[in-house]
């Protein structure tokens, strides 16, 4: 019987004690023993829930017990996850965790301490939500070198992404409708800015790559300047915009960036759509693999935790591969892109030269229509992404949102 201890009984970690009550029976029969929940450390008062006794409001209580196997962390933030976890470790427990920030923010610490102390630590509800995506890069996929890692890794901006691609909503009505179906909170700027995605790209760069647990040189822009026009253009041109993760290896190390992008209608994150989320991952032998579904939510976030917490009953030995020297983490900016951004003026003969003159091989967009009147596109030529970059920082011409146009 592995005994399980959960710190904090939110919306994650109620969502735990739900499946480890609610299917115990399964579980013991799929994993040879029992899963117990055992005791659950949460300040709030929940003695209408049947299963009141396990509380307690004495995380010390909880970490120190000896019959307890495996501490969950369903609290959030940094602190004081970060020494719960550590403690919980020191005391001999293995640890499964959902807290993309506590990972990113003090993971090199946590992982140095859990293979000192001979258990193990996971992690894999943190980037994906109930998808599974690092337990295959760490096991189904080991055979391969993994060159590239693309995702929509945050449910909230791809939901009003859809809205305002399919209903032709404003950004701040489609912010306002997924806060009112609770897909966004009360303050969004995590999802909105890219901070969630951008924590999420480094820790699967971390398993796919080695790379250091960092997020700090990695570009982000979020979709806070997109506009319902630019999601027009996208139509017309066959092509959908989404806020994309991407981490890839390069000869000198790896570049990872989150910012929004222009997709080919038969890309396969193109159609990726409302709350749903997706990671596609590029080995030298298996080519391309997608990982598809719900990124977030109670019960599919819960589903990955529960998920761990059999691989650690099942392999209580660590099985994490041994990584090879850390690659260095490289200018987002220095890859070769194409990118799009809509001129806020008409197409003059006078705008034209404007254009051409700082890129020469652009290519120009009108559309017919009321919400295209005095206004045109450019789609650049492929370049040095911070020349680009560079050069619309120079052009005269009011424009809008600068968005990576995505090649076939």
């Amino acid at each position: 019987m592995a005994k399980i201890g959960l710190l904090g009984h939110g919306v994650v970690g109620g969502g735990v004690a739900e499946i480890l009550l609610k299917n115990a029976k399964l579980l013991q029969e799929r994993v040879g023993q029992g899963l117990e929940l055992t005791a659950i450390c949460d300040l709030r008062d929940f003695s209408a829930l049947p299963y009141a006794d396990l509380f307690t409001k004495d995380a010390q209580a909880l970490l120190t017990r000896p019959d307890i196997d495996i501490v969950v962390e369903c609290m959030g933030g940094v602190e004081p996850a970060r020494s719960f976890v550590l403690w919980a470790i020191e005391a001999g427990k293995h640890v499964v965790t959902s807290n993309k920030a506590l990972v990113v923010a003090a993971g090199e610490e946590i992982i140095q301490k859990a293979s000192e102390r001979g258990v193990r630590f996971l992690y894999e509800a943190s980037t994906g939500g109930g998808i599974p995506v690092i337990g295959p890069l760490r096991q189904n996929l080991a055979a391969n070198r993994i060159d590239r890692i693309a995702g929509i890794l945050n449910g909230t901006t791809n939901y009003i992404l859809t809205r305002m691609r399919d209903g032709g909503a404003s950004f701040a009505a489609a912010l306002k409708e997924a806060q009112q179906k609770g897909y966004a909170e009360k303050d969004p700027s995590a999802d909105v800015e890219g901070d969630d995605a951008r924590r999420k790209i480094c820790i699967l760069c971390h398993v796919a790559f080695g790379s250091p647990l960092s997020d700090e040189k990695m570009f982000t822009e979020g979709i806070t300047k997109l506009e319902k026009q630019d999601m027009l253009y996208a139509k017309e041109l066959g092509r959908s915009v989404k806020l994309i993760a991407l981490g890839e290896r390069v000869a000198d190390g790896f570049r990872a960036s989150v910012a929004p992008a222009m997709l080919p209608g038969d890309h396969p994150l193109a159609g990726v759509s409302d709350v749903f989320n997706a990671v596609l991952v590029n080995g030298d032998m298996v080519g391309d693999v997608l990982f598809y579904g719900r990124g977030a939510g109670q019960l599919p976030t819960a589903s990955a935790i529960v998920g761990d917490l059999i691989d650690i009953v099942l392999h209580p030995a660590d099985r994490a591969l041994a990584s090879a020297q850390a690659p260095a983490c490289l200018d987002a900016l220095s890859g070769r892109m194409r990118l799009f951004s809509r001129v806020l003026r008409p197409l003059t003969p006078g705008a034209q030269q404007e254009v051409e003159g700082l890129f020469p091989g652009a290519r120009l967009v009108t559309v017919e229509g009321e919400a295209f009147a005095g206004e045109f596109a450019l789609i650049s030529e492929e370049g040095v992404e911070s020349e680009l970059r560079a050069r619309f920082a120079r052009f005269d011409l009011p424009h809008g949102a600068i968005i990576r146009y995505i090649s076939p």
